[in-house]
């Protein structure tokens, strides 16, 4: 199980810093009066991926516990 948890915690890590440098690249696109759409599209991308590693920590978490439930 930690295995699955930590590799859940990981993607949200990951989506996180995903998330940060697409940000910055629709401010700095915005900035220079370029197109933002990319960045956009990149920063939707992040949150879908934080939000599927999320899932994946709550349901680890559940195994976990039925796991627990069963053994004690």
């Amino acid at each position: 199980m930690n295995v699955a948890f930590n590799t859940a915690v990981s993607g949200m890590l990951s989506a996180q810093s995903q998330l940060s440098a697409a940000a910055r690249n629709v401010v700095e696109a915005a900035s220079t009066g370029q197109d933002v759409i990319q960045a956009s599209v990149a920063v939707k991308k992040a949150e879908v991926a934080s939000k599927a590693a999320a899932v994946m920590v709550n349901t680890t978490s559940e195994m976990t516990d039925t796991l627990l439930d069963i053994t004690v």
